[in-house]
Order: C-alpha cells, then sequence, then structure tokens
C-alpha cells in the first residue's frame, strides 16, 4: 500500500480547491501518477473535510479494475431544493440509478448476499466538480484522487419491482428548463453495486446500512452554469428535480 504521506501537498491543494469551489492546475509535482497512488491521496482528502460518507460511487474500467469514492454527507442536497454551487464553478449532473443498504455488507459476500442487504432502489442525481483544470481530459488516476469528481447527492424518490425487472439499458433524459437537454440508458447497476463490494473489502471498507450506492450516468457528465431548473426521468423508475445556481 502506498504511504498516503507522500501526498498531503496534494491533498492540501485539492481540500483547499474543493473549499473554495474553484479549478486549478495539476500539480507539476507529487501529484498521483497510480490508482494506488490515488487512493492514497483520496483518503488525505476525505480526512481533512471531516465529512462522513454517506454513500459510493463505483466504476469498473475496461481493464477490470474497480475505483470507488465516498459520496460525503456535506453535499447532500434534498430533491426539490437548490444546489448552490461552491465558487460560482460549472456545475456536473448526472443522473443515476442508485441502491440504498438495508444492511452491513459482510467481507466475502456472495452476488446473492450483496442484493440481499439493498433496501431499496432510487432515482438520483449525482453532484459533481472538478477540482483541477479540464477534467474532461485529466489522467483517471486524478480524477479518483478527487473523488471520481463527487461533489454531492440528491436522493429521490425509491421505485418498486427492480429485484425482478432487468435494470440494463433504461432508458432515462435530463431536462434543462423544461427541455430535454440529454438522453442515454443505464449500463448494468446490479452488476456495480456487486463489483464494488469485493473492491471495497480489499481495501478494508465495507458497504454499511443507510449507505447509497450510485451505479453510472445514464447521460454521461453534462457541465452547465447559470440558474435553472432541472428535472431527470427514467423511464418506469420515476424522477428527480432541483434547481441549479452555478
Amino acid at each position: 500500500m502506498t504511504s498516503n504521506a507522500k501526498f498531503s501537498a496534494f491533498a492540501e491543494t485539492m481540500t483547499a480547491a474543493r473549499r473554495k469551489g474553484v479549478r486549478v492546475p495539476v500539480p507539476a509535482s507529487g501529484a498521483p501518477q497510480t490508482l494506488e497512488d490515488a487512493f492514497a491521496a483520496q483518503d488525505l482528502t476525505v480526512t481533512a473535510l471531516a465529512s462522513p460518507p454517506i454513500g459510493w460511487k463505483v466504476i469498473e474500467l475496461p481493464s477490470g479494475e474497480v475505483i470507488f469514492a465516498p459520496l460525503l454527507a456535506s453535499g447532500i442536497v434534498p430533491p426539490g431544493g437548490t444546489w448552490k454551487v461552491a465558487g460560482g464553478a460549472p456545475a456536473g449532473i448526472e443522473l443515476e440509478i442508485a441502491f440504498q443498504m438495508g444492511a452491513d455488507v459482510a467481507p466475502g459476500a456472495s452476488a446473492s448476499q450483496i442484493l440481499d442487504a439493498v433496501a431499496s432502489a432510487h432515482v438520483v442525481y449525482e453532484l459533481c466538480q472538478s477540482r483541477f483544470a479540464d477534467p474532461d481530459n485529466l489522467a483517471q488516476h486524478i480524477k479518483l484522487a478527487d473523488c471520481i469528481l463527487n461533489a454531492g447527492l440528491v436522493l429521490g424518490p425509491k421505485f418498486d419491482g427492480w429485484r425482478t425487472r432487468d435494470l440494463k439499458a433504461v432508458p432515462g433524459r435530463l431536462l434543462v428548463d423544461g427541455k430535454v437537454h440529454k438522453e442515454g440508458k443505464s449500463v448494468d447497476p446490479i452488476r456495480a453495486l456487486q463489483v464494488l463490494a469485493p473492491a471495497m473489502a480489499k481495501r478494508g471498507k465495507k458497504l454499511a446500512k443507510g449507505q447509497t450506492v450510485i451505479t453510472g450516468s445514464l447521460i454521461g457528465m453534462n457541465w452547465l452554469t447559470g440558474k435553472h431548473q432541472l428535472k431527470g426521468v427514467i423511464d418506469g423508475c420515476g424522477e428527480v428535480a432541483i434547481s441549479l445556481e452555478a
């Protein structure tokens, strides 16, 4: 495991940028160079922010490696509320299917046991900000160090029937001020949940009761500025709405 102390200065830069809501250049030296480095830097930043994780973001890379980052309590915005983006920086909006855990997931849990630990499925917005310039072209390990660009979560309504429904390729769309801004489809939310738990266990972490797992955007990343009314709709699952001030 990489020593966290090696990335103290990098984490301080990232933490300050996060608090101010600004984008800064990636430091020329002292930045993570690998995914292992990035997890170490991420842990330092999360400790400095002193906000408990209320859930997790997960991505399965083309290589098969699974990366994840915490969703922090400080970033919660209620459905129907307003996201006032720190610093007025561009706001990233992702529309996703999420699972809320009804029980802890033990290390070594089987795929079916992981599903049994789920209490409910929800329509959510992931709220994103980049602490570094040019986020669309950042290396994956820099994004990982930056909590995979997460800034918050809007936990929308739960929906029924998810245990017996195929959640692959479910259509969804983002409406901005009443007009369709972006459309897309889910990938495989249940697989995302099931690969997260063992990846966390490898790093001494676990999915806990009450935490929310977001499983990947139906509509990719959408960077927005200004004041807008946003509504996300996932067919057969529900919708979630907020106001944006960015």
